[in-house]
């Protein structure tokens, strides 16, 4: 065997997993990276003396829960929520878009699934995101968009309007934390999407009676998914604040 190739298989052989020590460059911060990586090496060198097996996977182990608990710190700390606070309801107000655009222009449902016109008819209106025709034919429902008045709904702007009024009320009658604020926002988001499906599965509606129960669940939530991430976002910047605040008068 070649010398060369021979070296690289002994040094693979005898290296910590080099997976496992990418996932710490990913996780952990560079203040404290070199110093935890350089003891796991070390103590990975006298381990791999007695067997390299054994050290291989104690090294896992090692690595993967040093990787939770850094990833439980930033996942816990209020900038990165505030941060995903703004990603994922961006992402689910463009979902929610998309899928009220594709209900309001389109007009063949062939293409798709056998049996995707009977789910449609149970209110699962979410189902055409794992269909891949509703992706390959997007493009086109969303370019016949010429208004957004197919965005303007009655009921949803009421219902709208009460749900984001009882989250202040209940605000200043209890002072919610952020963790609060999510749970009773997202929950009043995703509320009346639920009450339609369920609506509609315990009655017996005509096609043509589903659609405006449906456009209540799905234009409900898009009205009130930005303005719940944004009152989630100023809490989540009073905790921060605060923090700072406790931080500069204890030094």
């Amino acid at each position: 065997m070649n010398h060369n190739i021979k070296k690289c298989i002994e040094h693979e052989i005898f290296s910590p997993p080099s997976f496992a020590v990418l996932l710490l460059t990913w996780i952990l911060p560079a203040t404290v990276l070199e110093a935890i990586l350089g003891d796991l090496m070390e103590e990975f060198d006298e381990r791999s003396k007695a067997n390299n097996k054994s050290a291989r996977t104690w090294f896992w182990q090692q690595a993967t829960h040093t990787s939770m608990i850094y990833f439980k710190k930033i996942f816990n700390s209020p900038s990165f929520i505030r941060k995903l606070n703004i990603v994922i309801p961006l992402v689910l107000f463009s979902t929610a878009f998309t899928l009220i655009a594709w209900l309001s222009y389109a007009d063949n449902l062939a293409e798709y699934a056998p049996g995707f016109w009977q789910t449609l008819l149970t209110g699962q209106a979410h189902m055409a995101l794992f269909d891949g025709a509703f992706w390959s034919s997007i493009g086109d429902y969303l370019g016949q968009v010429d208004s957004v008045w197919f965005l303007f709904d009655g009921p949803s702007l009421i219902i709208t309007f009460f749900s984001i009024s009882l989250l202040l009320y209940l605000d200043r009658k209890s002072t919610f934390t952020a963790l609060q604020m999510a749970s009773w926002g997202y929950a009043l988001v995703i509320l009346p999407y639920i009450w339609a499906i369920i609506h509609i599965n315990s009655n017996h509606f005509i096609a043509t009676q589903i659609g405006p129960i449906m456009a209540i669940g799905l234009i409900t939530f898009l009205y009130m998914v930005l303005p719940v991430s944004f009152l989630v976002h100023r809490k989540l910047k009073q905790v921060e604040s605060n923090a700072k605040y406790k931080d500069e008068k204890i030094n």
